[in-house]
């Protein structure tokens, strides 16, 4: 009995934060329609999407323990610049207006101060020229692109099969953008899942792979045909060059992917869909307390986003090449089983889908009061197609119930040994032993 009670106590405590097992699913499940979400329910994890492709969130539970429910909302996309630092912070947003503000400070105003009065007003009134023309006439598009300003599609659930390995796959294609100066991205950003129903090795290329667990959705955010706001204003850089010798390094810009994390109730779940009508905001009902990230902790229970002087913190990823990073759900107390996870590193695709080159991903977070604002991003990729892979799922399953405390395992084994001792001693002097007494 001592060793099954001792058994419950160490695997109680062993479950913890292990990955899931091997084995957290043996067959696919359906997925089922209910209102305007898709349900997979498996004997290891919930997981809920829109139906309708209103737009991408993806919401996710342990099947058997529904008091922690995780929300990954997909916000959108920001071209910023790269002049000062590689990761995103938003008062360097790629608009026109900041572009100039950001060029005249770091490069064309020290410049101008060792010049002749002549050639400072020449280079003044070309840069009002570009303020005026090709900014403001043609135009630049916005450095943001809500995902909630568009109309997604969706492709419905459809299960694969390679061998020994099963997934559904589903993707989100954002259709039609209402911003003119956004036509550019209809069709050409996209959320390609993969829900795994065994495990799988994801192959990078001959001498690197990775496994994906049963249970764990994959999504590729990928991104074609984007119309860089730097690119618009190369004549512009050029003429700065040749003309003044001042040197604007190239493609000092990059592109976030911003996604919050959010943890709501179970009961909220059916206000959480007014989000998909925009009458409602999943953020606003979120119980999230932190994150953990490398085993620090990082509170998210302060909005810092009011506060313009407030930067978003970088995190510090690996150097290794392939590296997986991982962002777990956190109460202070303790870590939840809810993550996601990334590799720092993308893949630039050819027109034919042929990879060309890796590109590092950085990523920086700010708290925003109960939930986290994410913002992947990937330096300037041109013409080429952008895939990046992140990973979602479940570290590890509720603890199992603790029958026995370790208190009481104590008292347990102090009484058995005293039992023992006393039923030794009385075998000596060879008298009868009443075991109750």
């Amino acid at each position: 009995m001592l060793s099954l009670f001792s058994t419950g106590v160490l695997i109680n405590n062993a479950n913890a934060d292990e990955d899931l097992p091997n084995n957290a699913q043996n067959q696919p499940v359906q997925p089922k329609r209910e209102g305007v979400w898709y349900k997979f329910e498996t004997p290891l994890i919930t997981l809920l999407f829109p139906a309708g492709g209103k737009k991408p969130i993806l919401i996710w539970w342990y099947t058997n323990d529904s008091s922690q429910v995780y929300v990954l909302k997909f916000k959108g996309v920001i071209e910023y610049l790269t002049f000062d630092v590689p990761h995103y912070v938003r008062r360097h947003h790629a608009d026109g207006p900041r572009i100039m503000e950001r060029l005249e400070e770091r490069f064309i105003g020290p410049k101008m101060g060792r010049m002749h009065s002549q050639l400072r007003q020449r280079i003044m009134e070309r840069m009002k020229y570009m303020r005026q023309h090709v900014i403001g006439v043609y135009g630049l598009h916005p450095a943001f692109l809500p995902f909630s300003g568009g109309s997604w599609e969706l492709e419905p659930p459809e299960l694969v099969t390679k061998g020994n390995v099963s997934y559904w796959s589903f993707n989100f294609t954002l259709k039609n953008v209402p911003m003119p100066k956004f036509k550019f991205a209809e069709g050409n950003i996209q959320i390609r899942c993969r829900f795994y129903t065994t495990n799988a090795t994801e192959i990078i290329d001959e001498d690197h792979s990775y496994t994906v667990a049963a249970g764990q959705l994959k999504f590729d955010f990928i991104v074609k045909n984007w119309e860089w706001n730097i690119d618009k204003l190369k004549p512009f850089l050029e003429e700065l060059k040749e003309k003044y010798e001042i040197n604007v390094p190239p493609h000092k810009t990059g592109l976030a992917l911003w996604v919050n994390l959010a943890s709501i109730r179970i009961e909220d779940l059916s206000q959480a869909e007014g989000e998909l009508q925009n009458t409602n905001n999943v953020e606003s009902m979120s119980q999230m307390q932190g994150a953990m990230v490398n085993n620090e902790y990082c509170p998210v229970n302060e909005n810092k986003t009011a506060n313009q002087d407030e930067d978003e913190r970088p995190f510090q990823l690996t150097n290794r090449f392939r590296k997986h990073f991982r962002i777990r759900f956190a109460r202070k107390e303790r870590t939840l089983a809810g993550f996601l996870e990334f590799v720092p590193w993308a893949r630039l695709l050819d027109e034919n889908g042929s990879t060309v080159d890796y590109v590092n991903v950085t990523a920086s977070y700010i708290a925003a009061g109960g939930h986290l604002r994410l913002f992947l991003c990937y330096p300037y990729f041109g013409n080429y197609t952008l895939e990046h892979d992140p990973t979602i799922g479940l570290a590890s399953a509720p603890p199992i119930p603790q029958l026995v405390t370790p208190e009481l395992l104590l008292i347990l084994i102090g009484a058995t040994i005293a039992i023992v001792v006393a039923v030794a001693a009385i075998k000596l002097r060879k008298k009868i032993v009443n075991v109750v007494s």
